[in-house]
């Protein structure tokens, strides 16, 4: 039985005709656009939470007064690469970007930005953390795009404190709106899937203990909205090949093994902060001779270590666990009841289906620490 009606909108990149949650600031964005004058923004939140598809409806909303420039800079993060791009996206023809250097597409990009035109220049920069960390100064590209013209900017980063790492200089041409925004929670998941329900499955095929259930597992793993798109697709299909005619809890747990990312590089940096320290403080417990970690309360007080520098500091022991859960369901560990030889009852212990030191020493690199163990007070290893 086909349930499916539109696969196109569990697509991540599809933008609906409303945006759900994220409306008000797709209205702040082109209001302020729209009424001229050089307002620019810096939109800046963890992956998966609106960010990239406001600003594209809002562009989409002004599409008739202005000619919005989408610069992806995890793509396109070199001075030339991107002026070849602010060029074809101005003009809308190619432009050879053969054997010139940076002074020749700096004049170029001055002729083109002050040129006379009826329609309003906005210049998009998504992921623009990678811009500004490469190498060799390539964002020095965006001194000629503020200093000539009076094209309007919107900075896109994952990292909350990007504002930081810019040089001053830039963020005093831009004195940009800064919009921090926040992880999907349950209730915004389920608004965002409830439209793609709706639009992309026929009607009786979900209902709204399905969203609920789905959205619930998507805000506790990351709350990352792709994610929940991805399961509820994949229900759905799972539900269609087997000729049923509604989403069932089976059927969406069967998605959840499947959409398990069982390489631990790719998922870690997907998760909720405090989700990747449980994650660190497990590890940190797994115990060399025995390859397993005491999730309670041995991990829970590295957890707690961890984080006391985090704002609101650790989470309780019902979320911890709920944490726990999260994990497990992931594929990530493997949880049993275990009867210690040193303890009275029984203790839950916490199995690692990945390589835990490698995910330690990883994470310890990245941020300059030297390994930290259980017994020590740990420094933050999170950038």
């Amino acid at each position: 039985m086909k349930i499916i009606k539109d696969v196109s909108v569990f697509d991540s990149n599809y933008v609906p005709e409303k945006l759900p949650v994220r409306q008000d600031l797709v209205d702040e964005i082109a209001t302020n656009i729209e009424v001229g004058g050089k307002t620019n923004f810096l939109i800046t939140g963890v992956s998966g939470n609106g960010k990239t598809v406001s600003v594209r409806k809002a562009t989409d909303k002004l599409k008739n007064s202005i000619i919005p420039v989408y610069v992806n800079c995890f793509e396109t993060n070199t001075y030339i690469s991107i002026g070849k791009r602010i060029m074809e996206g101005v003009r809308n023809k190619p432009y050879n970007d053969k054997g010139k250097r940076r002074d020749d597409v700096a004049d170029d990009l001055k002729k083109l930005l002050t040129t006379k035109r009826s329609k309003r220049l906005v210049f998009v920069f998504d992921e623009i953390d990678k811009l500004i960390k490469k190498k060799d100064n390539h964002w020095e590209i965006l001194f000629v795009l503020l200093n000539h013209g009076s094209a309007n900017f919107i900075l896109i980063s994952n990292e909350t404190d990007i504002l930081g790492k810019i040089n001053s200089r830039i963020i005093g041409r831009l004195s940009p709106q800064l919009k921090i925004l926040e992880t999907y929670a349950a209730g915004e998941i389920y608004q965002i899937l409830d439209q793609r329900a709706r639009n992309g499955l026929i009607k009786d095929s979900y209902d709204a203990q399905t969203l609920m259930k789905i959205s619930k597992f998507g805000a506790d793993v990351s709350g990352d909205i792709r994610l929940a798109l991805n399961l509820l697709e994949q229900s759905a299909i799972k539900t269609q090949v087997a000729k049923e005619s509604k989403i069932s809890e089976k059927r969406i747990q069967e998605a959840i093994k499947e959409i398990q990312v069982s390489d631990i590089e790719k998922i870690f940096p997907t998760l909720q902060r405090h989700l990747k320290w449980v994650i660190v403080s497990l590890c940190a417990n797994v115990k060399p001779d025995i390859e397993y970690a005491i999730t309670y309360p041995d991990s829970y007080n590295t957890y707690k270590i961890h984080v006391k520098n985090e704002p609101f500091g650790a989470v309780g022991d019902r979320q911890y666990r709920d944490y726990l859960k999260a994990l497990e369901t992931l594929g990530l560990f493997d949880f049993y009841w275990k009867s210690p030889g040193n303890r009275r009852g029984r203790v839950r212990i916490a199995i690692p289906r990945f390589d835990y030191k490698w995910l330690l020493n990883t994470v310890k690199s990245n941020n300059g620490e030297e390994a930290s163990t259980a017994q020590e007070a740990p420094s933050p290893l999170l950038p």
